[in-house]
């Protein structure tokens, strides 16, 4: 490994770590809570020393796993980056293969899945597989439509799930996008939520337009004193060359990171930007250098916003899959995507990307 890469890794390591002892000391007043996430500290300890283990065998297994479970979804909202694949979705996979998936991750040291769809709720029988993997937590991103007094004990219960409820902003942000009465639902779904005591969070998609409004203080602290400890702020992908306008302004994206620094000394909460200052980690973070995704169909990808793969988990473990030449590929050019107009770098470089996986899936005459 080069000395920047080592030196970038480092760093990445120490922001990962750094959320949970935050999440620890932001609620160690709680009994409960606070001795959960002392043990979770200890836990993630232990999937690292698995990571470093894998490492000494040359297979690069990143801390974070993206996991959309369903291309299905009971809403239909402007912009969404996942309906095409609603549209063109094949055959999901098997909640065996997906049980065996977590504990593959789990053995590798995976620390954390972020489960997304689609609406995951629809497959509500992953996240009880879920539940019995205690050393990894699994943020799960929600609409919160299915969310209800049953399932809001089942989470209460296991606390390796945490609810991350999705947002646009105020009323009309969020109506907008998601549909007529979606803020009001999601406004009672987080006072259902807070009467549990229970960590949950809220993601936010920043565009050109709620920007100012999300990522002010006053939004911030109005939903943390509603319950929320942690908030996604992500960065609009857009779906053509039609949707740059709602992108972040290179401005707007500066802006985010001051706005970052000053949020987490005010409020004791975590802060999560996606795909936030990459340039700190030395490019793109997409193909195991921190995360890696995994479609529905198990296809094994560089992230949500790059669908293309040359290997699927559905037949191999997914320790043959992080072997995948094609996500070697995009790892030895991360200093070559740095900087990106469309929130994600690999979106905006996506026809060369197209030519790594093709000359990578390319068959000797």
């Amino acid at each position: 490994m080069e000395p920047g890469e080592a030196l970038y890794r480092k760093r990445f390591a120490e922001k990962y770590n750094r959320l949970f002892y935050d999440a620890w000391r932001n609620s160690r007043f709680n009994p409960v809570e606070g001795a959960w996430w002392l043990r979770t500290l200890s836990r993630q300890k232990r999937m690292k020393a698995r990571r470093m283990k894998a490492e000494t065998e040359q297979l690069m297994v990143p801390p974070l796993m993206i996991f959309s479970i369903t291309n299905q979804c009971n809403l239909s909202c402007k912009g969404c980056y996942a309906r095409k694949r609603m549209e063109e979705g094949g055959e999901e996979l098997s909640l065996e293969r997906i049980d065996q998936l977590f504990n593959e991750a789990s053995e590798l040291g995976i620390g954390v899945i972020m489960i997304a769809g689609g609406e995951p709720l629809i497959r509500p029988e992953i996240l009880w597989a879920a539940t019995a993997y205690r050393d990894i937590i699994f943020p799960v991103f929600t609409n919160g439509m299915l969310l209800n007094t049953g399932s809001i004990s089942y989470f209460k219960k296991h606390r390796n799930l945490v609810p991350i409820l999705s947002i646009e902003g105020n009323r009309h942000f969020t109506d907008q996008r998601r549909g007529n009465g979606m803020y009001a639902r999601l406004i009672h779904t987080m006072e259902q939520l807070q009467q549990t005591r229970r960590l949950f969070g809220m993601s936010v998609t920043l565009t050109r337009d709620n920007f100012d409004e999300v990522t002010h203080p006053v939004w911030l602290q109005a939903h943390h004193r509603m319950g929320s400890s942690l908030f996604f702020l992500v960065e609009y992908v857009p779906q053509s060359e039609n949707d740059l306008h709602l992108c972040l302004t290179e401005e707007q994206k500066e802006e985010l990171q001051s706005r970052l620094e000053t949020l987490r000394k005010q409020m004791p909460a975590q802060f999560v930007s996606l795909p936030g200052d990459e340039s700190q980690y030395g490019g793109c973070l997409a193909a195991a250098r921190g995360f890696v995704h995994v479609s529905a169909e198990g296809s094994l990808e560089p992230c949500p916003f790059a669908p293309y793969s040359d290997i699927n988990i559905r037949n191999i473990s997914l320790k043959e899959a992080l072997k995948s030449k094609f996500l070697g590929r995009i790892r030895e050019s991360h200093h070559l995507l740095t900087e990106s107009q469309g929130g994600c770098a690999l979106w905006e470089n996506r026809d060369w990307v197209v030519s790594q996986l093709e000359s990578t899936m390319a068959r000797p005459v």
